[in-house]
């Protein structure tokens, strides 16, 4: 912008002043800084070019913030979907992606309106997730299923925010996701300072392991579930040796196996904190120097590729995969759904937890949608929000309820414990 001569005789601490302003502007636009960046994975960012005008089906009266959401008449009901679809990770994340547009499919219309479901990459990171957010964002959707990575969730809530839209992730366990205070936020996952907690109970009374070496990724997700099972183990008079951190897409993690070889006492678990490509470079390169203990990862494992990855190594492994409901009717009425729809073999981690969490977004807008006088859907955002903040519903994954920041009720389950066995997860609690 060129600078007239008028503009030239103002003092300069004016224009200083003007500048300033204008870079607050745009850096708020852009959607803050980087303080929540995520160092959950290596996978690709992905989520999002910007749409082409006019591509979208969905007009707001708000611009963000409290307000309303319209859908033309004609149009349709999009709901947005974050989660990881390339990548080492994808494994954990296309399941979420089919079991959020199958419950969609499922349901088929509110008020005469179909629903459709807009499914971006996330790819498991702080800055995936925030594109996937924007693009989500720009797309007009009504409502948020997702991030699937709980750095990812906690990097992508402020852009959320902004637009009151609502969010339920059925993955993003991690102790801190529940901590930004967000009001707008819900979680059909669980709570890691739950798992984290029967994790330790489970080593220490079913498999009477006292020596324990906690290994973690560095991600949001994975050193905050080591630190929860680092309290519970020592409360629970266990010991942990050492503590250890591998950095997501390397392939070499000697020197950490050799420290752990090296130890004495020898541990007699090893436990890990992260996903698949880390899980499986891990249990491998342990077997392989000769350290006996037994290995334990947790629901960011729970994979067969990561079996297949650890070729026969992770066998005896086993793995934490969160509370499962005692009553397994909801269960096992979405698990025929599931199968038949994908021709697969189980139901994937997560996918239970991600009908319930879609059935939960779909039922609130069913409850405060309204058709004006034009044939358009109005949706309130606030009580959208507030109508997923008094859910009580029996879903697939258990009893869900949420609690003043969002976390679910957790009652009436079972913290569901698989082995390898054979080269396959096999439960055995």
């Amino acid at each position: 912008m060129k600078i007239g001569r008028t503009t030239r005789a103002l003092p300069r601490v004016l224009l200083l002043a003007g500048m300033l302003g204008a870079l607050t502007v745009v850096l708020a636009a852009c959607g803050g800084g980087t303080s929540s960046k995520d160092k959950t994975a290596t996978a690709g960012a992905g989520g999002g070019k910007t749409p082409a005008a006019g591509a979208t089906t969905v007009a707001t009266s708000a611009s963000g913030g409290a307000g309303t959401i319209t859908v033309k008449k004609g149009d349709k009901i999009k709901i947005g979907i974050s989660t990881t679809l390339t990548g080492e990770n994808a494994q954990l994340g296309i399941p979420i992606r089919d079991a959020a547009l199958l419950t969609i499919k499922e349901k088929g219309q509110i008020k005469g309106f179909d629903v459709e479901g807009d499914p971006q990459d996330d790819g498991c990171t702080g800055p995936g997730s925030v594109t996937a957010a924007q693009k989500l964002v720009a797309d007009k959707v009504v409502a948020v299923m997702g991030a699937m990575c709980s750095g990812g969730t906690v990097a992508a809530l402020d852009t959320y925010s902004k637009e009151n839209l609502l969010v339920i992730s059925s993955s993003s366990t991690a102790v801190s996701v529940t901590q930004q205070g967000k009001k707008n936020f819900f979680r059909t996952a669980w709570n890691d300072a739950t798992q984290g907690g029967e994790m330790a109970k489970y080593v220490l009374t079913k498999l009477n392991k006292k020596n324990a070496v906690l290994v973690n990724d560095q991600s949001v997700y994975g050193k905050g579930l080591m630190d929860v099972f680092k309290k519970s183990f020592a409360d629970g008079s266990g010991k942990v040796l050492d503590e250890e951190a591998v950095t997501v897409g390397e392939k070499d993690f000697g020197p950490v196996v050799t420290k752990i070889k090296n130890l004495s006492p020898a541990p007699d678990v090893v436990v890990f904190g992260g996903f698949i490509a880390e899980g499986a470079v891990l249990v491998r390169q342990l077997k392989e120097a000769g350290v006996t203990a037994t290995f334990m990862g947790a629901d960011g494992v729970a994979d067969q590729k990561f079996i297949d990855q650890a070729g026969g190594a992770a066998e005896g492994a086993y793995v934490s995969r969160g509370p499962t409901p005692l009553d397994t009717t909801v269960y096992d009425k979405f698990a025929a759904l599931y199968k038949a729809a994908y021709n697969r073999q189980q139901v994937d981690q997560f996918a239970d937890y991600t009908y319930d969490a879609m059935n939960i977004i779909l039922a609130a807008i069913e409850k405060v949608a309204t058709v004006d006088a034009s044939g358009n859907l109005v949706i309130d955002k606030d009580k959208l929000i507030a109508a997923a903040r008094a859910t009580k519903i029996d879903g697939a994954a258990g009893h869900i309820e949420f609690n003043e920041v969002g976390d679910r009720t957790v009652i009436g389950v079972v913290n569901r414990i698989d082995q390898v066995k054979d080269g396959k997860l096999t439960r055995i609690q």
